[in-house]
């Protein structure tokens, strides 16, 4: 039974570094999917040991440490990849000319302020 938790534990972390390597994620969201599933798994897999097995201890060991690990596994393959952002080309002109010579409709310019267009100056 131990070779079987080994076997797990190292498909997990396997797992875990292939999915590293191949996606674009960032290592810090990876880090903490990866703790809280193995938190989740490890509550999850002793809970179904505990209630699965005949003798409840010898289960609950062994779901904790496979819960643990499947659950780590999950959170890291399931980890969101970063965004990829297409430069935004500058315009060398306003887009709309003239759309920030004014103040709106509605609104005036503040009293007293010699630094602001009066509505009327073109």
């Amino acid at each position: 039974m131990r070779f079987a938790e080994i076997g797990v534990i190292a498909l997990a972390l396997s797992a875990t570094l292939s999915a590293c390597n191949q996606a674009n994620v960032d290592p810090e969201i990876a880090t903490e999917r990866a703790a809280t599933g193995a938190v989740l798994g490890a509550a999850l897999g002793t809970g179904l040991g505990a209630t699965v097995s005949i003798n409840p201890a010898i289960g609950a060991t062994v779901g904790v440490e496979t819960g643990a690990a499947v659950g780590a596994a999950i959170g890291v393959i399931t980890s969101p990849p970063m965004p990829t952002y297409a430069p935004i080309p500058i315009p060398a002109e306003a887009v709309v000319p003239g759309f920030y010579d004014n103040w709106p409709p509605g609104y005036h310019s503040p009293p007293l302020n010699p630094e602001t267009q009066s509505a009327n100056a073109s």
